[in-house]
C-alpha cells in the first residue's frame, strides 16, 4: 500500500472525530476573502510566489522541519514578495491542523490556501470557517478511486462555500480524466504522492500539457533557484515553496532568489 492510500485512510479517521469540525464558528463563507486566482494573476513579471507553512515533510531525508510559530513565519516571509500563503491542515503524518490555517489567516491579508487531502465536504466546511481563500483538490484521489464523493462534486461544494479551488495534477494523464472539475487555479506537483519520489521530468511534461489551463502553478520540489528556474522556463505563472523556506536561515533573501528572471536580465 502506497503513501497516498495510507494517508487518505488516516485522514478519513481524523476528520471523523467529533471535535474536528467544532469550534470554528457557524457562518461559513459569509466573510469575503481575498482571491487566490486574482493574486496570482496580478503578480506581474516576477511571477507569483506562494509560501507554505508546514511542520513535517514526509518523504524528506529529515522530515521534521525547524519549528516556527505562525506569527514568526509571517514576519520572516513578509518582506520576501509573497503573493499568497499555503498552510498544511493535515494532522496524520504532517502534524498540521485547521488551527494553523486559522492562525495564518489572522496574521495576513493575503489569500491562504487550505492544503489537505480533501475527501469529504466537512473539510470544506472547516476551510471556509477558518477563513481560507481556497482549498486544494488532488486529481489523483479521483484517478486512484480513493474518493466516495466525486472530485467535481467537491469542487462545486467548495465554490458553494465561497472557496476557490486549486486543482493539483502530477501525471499528464490526469488532465483528461478530471476535465469536468471546475477549478480556479491549477498546479502540477513534482512529487509522486504514492512513492513520495520527486519526478521532475514527469512534472515538466505535465506542465507543458497543461499550458492551456491558467493560472498554472508549479508545486513542490523547489529547493532553490535552479528548481524555480525550471518551472519558470516551462511557463508557469507561479511557484509554491514549502520545506526549503522552513529550512532557510535568511528567508527573505532565499525567497528573492526564486523570482522569475526578468527578460533581458542577467
Amino acid at each position: 500500500m502506497g503513501f497516498l492510500t495510507e494517508v487518505v485512510r488516516e485522514v478519513r479517521s481524523s476528520i471523523a472525530r467529533p471535535g474536528y469540525a467544532a469550534g470554528w464558528g457557524r457562518d461559513a463563507g459569509a466573510t469575503p476573502r481575498p482571491s487566490l486566482k486574482r493574486a496570482v494573476e496580478r503578480a506581474g513579471a516576477g511571477g507569483a510566489l506562494l509560501v507554505e507553512f508546514k511542520r513535517v515533510s514526509p518523504g524528506s531525508d529529515v522530515p521534521r522541519l525547524p519549528p516556527r510559530s505562525v506569527s514568526d513565519f509571517v514576519r520572516l516571509t513578509g518582506s520576501g514578495g509573497v503573493t499568497a500563503y499555503s498552510c498544511v491542515a493535515t494532522e496524520p503524518r504532517f502534524e498540521g491542523s485547521p488551527r494553523d490555517v486559522a492562525g495564518l489567516v489572522a496574521q495576513t491579508e493575503l489569500p491562504v490556501l487550505f492544503k489537505d487531502f480533501v475527501v469529504d465536504p466537512v473539510q470544506l466546511d472547516v476551510a471556509a470557517r477558518v477563513g481560507a481563500s481556497a482549498v486544494l483538490l488532488i486529481a489523483r484521489l479521483e484517478t486512484e478511486r480513493l474518493l466516495t464523493t466525486p472530485l467535481a462534486a467537491l469542487a462545486d461544494a467548495a465554490h458553494a462555500r465561497g472557496l476557490e479551488v486549486l486543482l493539483e495534477y502530477h501525471d499528464k494523464s490526469e488532465l483528461r480524466r478530471v476535465a469536468d472539475v471546475a477549478a480556479d487555479v491549477f498546479g502540477v506537483n513534482v512529487r509522486d504522492l504514492d512513492s513520495l519520489r520527486m519526478e521532475p521530468a514527469v512534472a515538466a511534461a505535465t506542465v507543458r500539457a497543461a499550458g492551456h489551463l491558467r493560472p498554472l502553478l508549479g508545486l513542490s520540489g523547489v529547493a532553490g533557484a535552479a528548481d524555480a528556474l525550471r518551472f519558470w522556463e516551462n511557463g508557469v505563472d507561479g511557484i509554491l515553496v514549502g520545506s526549503a523556506v522552513a529550512r532557510a536561515t535568511d528567508v527573505p533573501s532565499f525567497l528573492r532568489t526564486l523570482r522569475r528572471p526578468s527578460l533581458g536580465g542577467p
